[in-house]
């Protein structure tokens, strides 16, 4: 009754954590061909991109679901 009020929960937008799963598989799938190439700058820009329009509750879905796939 008088204690906090909790925060309410971030919002996690299922097709946001979908794209940066995806894109996320993409980057390390060009990493292990060649971090070098034109490709992996795409890929890694196209990442970058899509964290910096996400919440952190999306971002941490995504990196637990990619570290559970093995990426």
């Amino acid at each position: 009754m008088f204690g906090r009020k909790r925060p309410e929960p971030e919002p996690v937008r299922r097709d946001q954590v979908m794209k940066l799963i995806n894109l996320g598989m993409k980057e390390t799938d060009a990493a292990d061909r060649d971090i070098d190439s034109p490709e992996f700058d795409r890929a890694r820009d196209a990442f970058n991109s899509a964290m910096r329009k996400s919440t952190p509750a999306e971002k941490a879905a995504a990196y637990d679901a990619l570290k559970r796939h093995g990426y």
